[in-house]
């Protein structure tokens, strides 16, 4: 096995799984998120007075850059997609590879990799979303980015962990591996002082708690595709190209 296979089997699976997730998005997930774009609520306009002009001011310096709708927001949406599934697919094959090498385990196969996939999907997305933080259109109330960051990943590393425990571990720790996933919900997931959208009007928050419902069901099935895809070339590519390597 070397490095150099390793990273190109990398960057194949995660170009080909994220183009397949990427073209779902732009047809099922995208056009939900358009959608509920109308109905946020824009910033009041600032007036005269010296406090509003320095808070617009302030609020201005502090948007984060954001591309153009149309090709360059598509472009860029697809760019991350292939950035991310090939930073998981580095991290999938490299645990494939460390699996046949010292476990006892049966080694990975194109059926176990898309158990794998299942598995990586489960610790990055449905354990922290489905089960916890889960999907938001625009407009919807939050809780502080950071905090919702920090809990996704301790959410996402401990449902790892804890899935390798009892998978790999003697049966008397299993029930540790079993207590580690839990613990992030019995923690609970940081929540909104105020639930529902930051648009009050009746009409609006019809339209965006439908839009909410398919932004919730089709972002599970982007998912689902991207990690079976991913899990099932990350194993085909392991045992093509990184285990037989010179």
């Amino acid at each position: 096995m070397t490095l150099r296979n390793l990273i190109l089997s990398a960057l194949l699976v995660g170009v080909i799984s994220g183009l397949g997730y990427g073209l779902f998005q732009q047809l099922q997930v995208n056009p939900i998120i358009y959608a509920a774009e109308v109905f946020e609520v824009a910033e009041p306009a600032a007036d005269h007075h010296t406090g509003d002009a320095q808070a617009a001011h302030s609020h201005a310096h502090s948007e984060a850059w954001a591309p153009d709708d149309g090709l360059p927001r598509i472009l860029s949406t697809l760019a991350a997609n292939i950035s991310i599934s090939f930073a998981f697919a580095l991290i999938m094959i490299s645990l494939m590879a460390l699996h046949n090498q010292k476990s006892r385990k049966p080694k990975v196969n194109i059926y176990t990799g898309i158990v794998w996939g299942l598995a990586a999907m489960f610790c990055l997305f449905g354990a922290p979303s489905l089960l916890g933080l889960h999907p938001e259109i625009p407009g919807t109330n939050a809780a502080a980015l950071e905090n919702r960051q920090l809990w996704w990943l301790f959410c996402s590393i401990t449902s790892a962990i804890g899935i390798a425990v009892v998978y790999y571990a003697p049966i008397k720790f299993k029930i540790a591996g079993l207590i580690l996933a839990a613990l992030p919900h019995l923690i609970g997931a940081p929540m909104p002082t105020e639930h529902g959208f930051a648009n009050t009007d009746p009409i609006a928050i019809q339209a965006l708690t439908e839009l909410s419902s398919q932004f919730y069901l089709m972002t599970a099935i982007g998912m689902l595709i991207l990690f079976i895809s991913m899990g099932a070339l990350a194993s085909f590519s392991l045992t093509k190209f990184v285990d037989r390597a010179d």
